[in-house]
């Protein structure tokens, strides 16, 4: 599965293997705010946290995310699976 992941673009030299664009959605492009430069890329995963784990990226880092099918973006994550869950 692909998801758009976005991060505050000062972040992005903390993932120079991974090609980021300038992003913007149609709400933020309405705001003017000091956190508003913010960089987009599609990744793969089976689902978010997976994406995020094998691409390194620090969920600190996320501002928002959503499965590529998807509309709406979402800003929190659901619960981590813990590693005995996972088998």
């Amino acid at each position: 599965m692909d998801f758009d992941i976005v991060i505050l673009s000062e972040n992005v030299s903390s993932y120079p293997k991974i090609e980021w664009s300038e992003w913007k959605d149609q709400l933020s492009r309405k705001m003017t705010s000091e956190g508003d430069c913010w960089s987009r890329s599609v990744l793969a995963g089976q689902n978010i946290w997976e994406c995020l784990d094998s691409h390194r990226i620090d969920s600190c880092h996320l501002v928002a995310w959503k499965p590529v099918t998807d509309t709406l973006y979402k800003v929190s994550l659901p619960a981590h699976p813990h590693p005995s869950d996972q088998n």
